[in-house]
């Protein structure tokens, strides 16, 4: 982890200098992965203020304590440190685990595998009712087909629920499975 320790009105001494990267290196244990921590250290009349920010590898977090004293104003800025990682940390494992995430793009099998042979049933006959439909709404916004194939281009989704332009009907533009693009449009 690299240190820049600066000083407004302030003259950082080597002894206070390791004081603070001590009290910084902390945070380490609890977020192995900070790339640099920069130190604004000011003083201002009866005012000590020090501003703490930690550029991580996906994450910029970032504190500013004001106390009595400098060795005060380090200690509180790292402990907010130290709460702004751990709720970080604990929203990330209150998410589902990696396995189970879904990705843009990748495909995922339904809820449970599906009978091979097919006769008509009444549900509760010893056969599971069909996982629920997930319905999405979807405005679709009036353009043509290049700027929709421009707009899906941006986005992670499969699909892109459009009105085209040019007929006014609402037409469907997807990601087909070997990289190309779908078009789907209404005949009446």
């Amino acid at each position: 982890m690299r240190y820049i320790i600066s000083g407004h009105g302030v003259a950082v001494t080597p002894a206070f200098r390791q004081l603070v990267e001590r009290k910084v290196g902390k945070l380490a244990r609890i977020l192995p992965k900070i790339i640099e921590a920069k130190v604004m250290l000011s003083a201002e009349k009866y005012r000590r203020t020090a501003h703490i920010t930690l550029l991580a590898k996906r994450r910029i977090f970032s504190s500013e304590e004001t106390a009595g004293d400098l060795a005060s104003a380090v200690d509180l800025a790292a402990d907010a440190l130290t709460r702004q990682v751990r709720q970080v940390k604990d929203r990330l494992r209150q998410r589902k685990p990696r396995a189970a995430r879904r990705r843009p793009g990748s495909r995922t099998p339904l809820a449970g595998p599906w009978p091979e042979t097919r006769e008509p049933r009444l549900p509760g006959e010893g056969e599971a009712a069909p996982p629920p439909v997930v319905s999405r709404r979807v405005a679709a916004k009036p353009m043509s087909v290049e700027e929709a194939v421009m707009q899906l281009g941006l986005r992670d989704d499969q699909f892109l629920v459009f009105t085209n332009a040019a007929t006014e009907t609402v037409n469907v533009l997807y990601r087909r499975k070997n990289g190309g693009l779908g078009l789907i449009e209404p005949v009446a």
